[in-house]
């Protein structure tokens, strides 16, 4: 650990919450708690160490071998806790069941196993009954308390105790653990979240849906390595790094982390490539070995760290084939030596930092890995340097302990913080809205009014509603001279007008030159869990399209069923699903009339009046959101599509113009509905399309999220200090 020592401006008293903590601990998050809290200490905050006294993962967690009672350790204050009795074979029955489970058989918020099973493993975890009632009791004494990682008790049952102050850093892999319904509700239940990369953060947007988006930071981790050439060693057992071409696997050697695969590929490199000098070195602790020097695999066992900085230094590439990791460090240590890396294409989290960085290559099936071996044994030393470097650069700014916990303070500092800091009377704001507004206005309207109560305004954006067109001064007489968001007073949906309310109010009618404000999106409202029974339906393997907007005549929602019937002729194993977010009665009756008639009846999931949770459902198992509606609207609908990362397909209006842009496809030509089923279709199963219409899409939506929205507020009350015109004309669109 280096570089971090400087005294915090801000000290804090901080909690860190880990099953095990210790400096000989080997397992990922067991040395990153220890990192954490020295560098978190050695900054100036008060660190207190919540832990068991369990010795290790690899000990009987039921087993007390360490002391009870409170340890100083320099900066540290240690606070070990007893570990409670478990029924061990009731656990690992359970645990056994849960790592059969395939890719397949996982579902998104859906718990993989039944209510007795999933409270067996809860109950018989690694829990500590005293280390909970301490945070109960003494929770409230610190201003954060981290958690990590996500999967044992003192998280599971400890954070919902001061969840108001907890940070959950989770760890996060793609395995079975994570579907479990314990862990969706501790990670809705948590202040914020903190990832160790962007692949992490990933991977948690697809298993727990965009509700965590704006309480997530990605920190990272922290990671050391030997920059001293003469602290390396020269040789490895008889292996001399400096005198060989070889690929290095860096980690426990076992099934787990995927290295037969890497084994069963080396094996096919050197059928294909029977004269190469290439090698695969397998370096770390290991239940049996793999090596066999005849067929090019060494095998080193486990190496001190001289060993394993001359092994990375000296490598042409670092493998990493493992499915299963939230950072993955040794990729971290090969890229600070400049060395570029091969991971698995189907880790979330490895992948994307190599997408991020440039830094190396990613391999799915056996035939890439063996022709990724190939590019690293034919690349010249230059080539292989030049990865190296974006790699190193990538890894300075997501794993130097500076900036690590440089940006946990950052996060400490904005949870504490309030939001008017300085001492102006806070502005004033009254939204205006018709009082036969739609759900979606409603729900745009709510959403700015708690951002605006969170950022500024006494008021948080208080709603006043409009009767027959005649708003009056006194429906707002508390308030001196306040600005009035008017809903509606803009010919181009998705906008909503601003004023000054006396000015407004006075015309008895509305500003026809109003300036113009983005729609309102505030994601925090889908912080928790789906509706499981629907979410699990969803996910049965078909193609999910989705429509959710008004039903009514005007809808155009036949043109979208002879769509999906075209669209059925393409692929038989899909479904529509119609919510209807503002229902005319006659209209939904004659819905179901026409589903009867077009023999779509079992194919086509009808529904109004959702819950949040049902709601929650329908989009997280989308594939394609369409619409054909021709009239113009607030746009909400396209914009929650974008946030729950689902491509868009709808009929080029202007609002669609200016809320979807290149977020996805613009329809202008109904007259060949087979033409848009069959776009559809492409949009549904081209991965590297809908790869790139999501990227675009969390491009476009940040522009009209409730920060935004609330900053345009801000704006103007700003520079608004005199009484505004009624005809004062503004944009439309933001930037």
């Amino acid at each position: 650990m280096n570089g971090s020592r400087s005294r915090s401006p801000a000290a804090a008293r901080i909690a860190i919450v880990t099953p095990w903590f210790g400096p000989d601990l080997r397992g990922g998050a067991e040395r990153q708690s220890w990192q954490l809290a020295h560098e978190l200490g050695a900054r100036g905050h008060g660190v207190d160490v919540l832990t068991t006294c369990s010795a290790s993962f690899n000990d009987d967690w039921a087993r007390n071998s360490l002391r009870q009672g409170v340890e100083r350790r320099g900066s540290l204050t240690i606070r070990r806790f007893r570990v409670q009795a478990r029924d061990r074979r009731a656990f690992e029955r359970v645990n056994a069941i849960l790592l059969s489970l395939s890719a397949a058989e996982l579902r998104r918020g859906v718990d993989p196993i039944g209510a007795a099973d999933a409270r067996l493993f809860y109950e018989n975890n690694i829990n500590s009954p005293g280390l909970c009632a301490y945070l109960a009791a003494e929770g409230g004494s610190y201003s954060q308390i981290v958690f990590l990682p996500y999967l044992y008790g003192p998280t599971l049952a400890g954070l919902p105790l001061v969840a108001e102050r907890a940070y959950l850093q989770p760890c996060l892999h793609d395995e079975p653990y994570a579907y479990l319904a314990r862990v969706e509700e501790t990670v809705h239940a948590a202040r914020g979240l903190l990832f160790n990369g962007e692949g992490e953060f990933e991977l948690a947007l697809r298993l727990f849906g965009p509700g965590i988006a704006e309480k997530s930071t990605v920190v990272g981790q922290g990671v050391d390595v030997l920059h001293d050439p003469a602290q390396f060693a020269d040789r490895v057992g008889s292996f001399v790094p400096a005198q060989e071409q070889y690929v290095l696997y860096l980690g426990r050697q076992d099934a787990a982390k995927n290295v037969p695969m890497l084994i069963s590929a080396f094996g096919e490199f050197r059928r294909r490539q029977p004269v190469s000098k290439l090698r695969l070195v397998l370096a770390g602790e290991r239940p049996v070995s793999y090596g066999d020097a005849a067929k090019g695999i060494i095998d080193l066992g486990p190496v001190n760290e001289g060993e394993k900085a001359a092994l990375l230094a000296r490598a042409r590439a670092l493998v990493q084939p493992s499915v299963n990791e939230s950072f993955s460090r040794v990729i971290y240590e090969s890229w600070n030596y400049g060395r570029p890396v091969i991971v698995h294409g189907d880790c979330v989290p490895t992948a994307t930092a190599v997408a991020r960085s440039g830094g190396g290559f990613a391999a799915r099936s056996t035939t890439e890995w063996t022709d990724a071996l190939e590019r690293v044994d034919f690349a010249s030393r230059e080539e292989l340097d030049r990865l190296g470097r974006l790699g190193r650069t990538h890894a300075e700014r997501a794993s130097a302990w500076p900036a690590v916990i440089e940006r946990y303070e950052a996060v400490f500092r904005a949870g504490e913080t309030g939001r008017s800091s300085n001492g102006d009377p806070r502005p004033s704001v009254v939204q205006v809205v018709p009082e036969d507004a739609d759900a979606g206005l409603r729900t745009y309207a709510a959403a700015l009014g708690r951002a605006l109560g969170e950022r500024a305004t006494p008021l948080g954006g208080a709603i006043v509603h409009e009767r027959r067109g005649d708003v009056r001064a006194e429906d707002a007489s508390d308030v001196p001279r306040p600005i009035a968001v008017f809903h509606g007073a803009s010919a181009d949906a998705g906008t909503a007008g601003e004023v000054d309310f006396v000015a407004w109010a006075a015309a008895q009618g509305g500003a026809p030159r109003a300036r113009f404000l983005p729609v309102c999106i505030d994601p925090r409202l889908w912080d928790r869990p789906a509706d499981v029974p629907l979410i699990a339906a969803l996910q049965d393997g078909k193609t999910n399209l989705l429509y959710v907007g008004p039903i009514d005549t005007a809808a155009n929602l036949r043109e979208l069923l002879i769509v999906f019937l075209n669209y059925l002729t393409i692929d038989r194993e899909a479904r529509l699903t119609i919510a209807g977010s503002d229902v005319d009665d006659d209209a939904y009756a004659r819905l179901f009339d026409e589903l009867r008639r077009l023999e779509l009846v079992d194919r086509v999931l009808a529904a109004r009046d959702l819950s949040l949770p049902q709601f929650l459902a329908i989009f997280r198992a989308a594939d394609v959101f369409i619409t054909l509606d021709e009239r113009e609207g607030y746009g909400r609908e396209l914009l929650e599509a974008m946030w729950f990362d689902v491509p868009v397909i709808a009929y080029r209006t202007e609002t669609a113009r200016a809320l979807v842009a290149n977020a996805g496809l613009l329809v202008t030509d109904k007259s060949d509905l087979l033409a848009i089923a069959a776009l559809a279709h492409i949009v549904a199963s081209d991965r590297e399309l809908r790869a790139a219409i999501v990227a675009a899409g969390r491009i476009e939506r940040a522009r009209f999220d409730r920060r935004h929205g609330v900053d345009a507020v801000l704006a103007s009350l700003a520079a608004r200090r005199e009484p505004v015109e009624a005809n004062e004309a503004g944009p439309i669109w933001p930037s």
